[in-house]
């Protein structure tokens, strides 16, 4: 009779540990529910086929920033928690940009729409190669071995960017007009003192007068592709470039090469009433191979 009450109050216990995580009794399997098949954001784009972060989301060892358009998006593949790591295994989503289909969307799919006309297919399974290639394992350390639900969600909220949470924290400055428009916020120049029309008559168009053009990035490169985009920017009394913004994108590295020459580029002033003012406008910059 005491072992059969024994048993009986074993199970009880353990039904009621059971209860209290649910999460943590199904494991990998609600893991892989919750975020595989999904595209996540770093907060910071690490360079690097290998990063390992602390549960606080601060990266052990070291690693280069690159664009968000090439190393911010992760495609999760599998997502375990092994003891006091989660491991995450995915692919970068390299994204491009065009005027008909807003926003980004993964340049895979992008290169595929140009299967049908392509003359030459080996060349184009060579350019995909390359993205589909672009393997990256994530460790993050936890507090604690086989943590619940809410554990696992701080730890990858710390890592990346919660669903609630806008583009415009994370982006450098010059992506953050871009964003603030896409979510519905006005864009702000933080610049005082700027003529936003040129009128002949009034206020004379700067004119640029030196500066080199913009070079491909390494992936724009490899996936052959090109296009048009525009940057806003005040030119100001001193003939300088300002404030140069991301108007419209193109992806794949290609508008933080567009931003770092028009910086650098120099103008003659506009001028009103003969004396030189700031102006604000708007350049298109041209990448293309041939």
């Amino acid at each position: 009779m005491q072992s059969m009450k024994a048993a009986a109050l074993a199970a009880f216990f353990l039904l009621v540990m059971l209860s209290f995580a649910p999460w943590a009794r199904a494991g990998d399997a609600d893991l892989n529910s919750d975020y595989q098949g999904k595209v996540l954001t770093l907060r910071h784009f690490y360079e690097g086929t290998h990063l390992v972060f602390q549960t606080d989301g601060s990266l052990i060892g070291r690693a280069e920033i690159g664009p968000w358009t090439v190393d911010g998006e992760i495609f999760i593949n599998t997502i375990e928690a092994k003891g006091r790591v989660l491991r995450i295994r995915g692919r970068r989503v390299c994204l491009v940009f065009d005027r008909r289909k807003e926003p980004g969307r993964d340049v895979l799919e992008s290169l595929e729409e140009t299967r049908v006309n392509n003359r030459d297919p080996d060349d184009l399974d060579k350019r995909e190669g390359v993205f589909r290639a672009k393997d990256v394992d994530i460790d993050i350390r936890l507090d604690s071995e086989n943590p619940d639900e809410e554990g696992v969600k701080s730890a990858m909220d710390r890592v990346f960017l919660a669903p609630s949470e806008s583009m415009s924290d994370i982006v450098p400055d010059f992506w953050r007009g871009y964003f603030d428009e896409r979510e519905g916020r006005p864009r702000t120049s933080g610049y005082t003192g700027v003529y936003y029309s040129v009128k002949k008559g009034e206020v004379s168009p700067p004119r640029r007068i030196s500066g080199r053009e913009p070079e491909f990035s390494e992936y724009a490169r490899v996936g052959k592709f090109q296009g048009t985009m525009t940057v806003s920017l005040v030119v100001d009394p001193s003939g300088a470039a300002r404030n140069v913004v991301i108007a419209t994108p193109l992806g794949l590295g290609l508008d933080e090469k567009a931003v770092e020459a028009v910086r650098a580029w120099k103008f003659e002033p506009a001028t009103k009433d003969g004396q030189p003012v700031a102006v604000a406008i708007m350049v298109e910059v041209d990448f293309h191979l041939y």
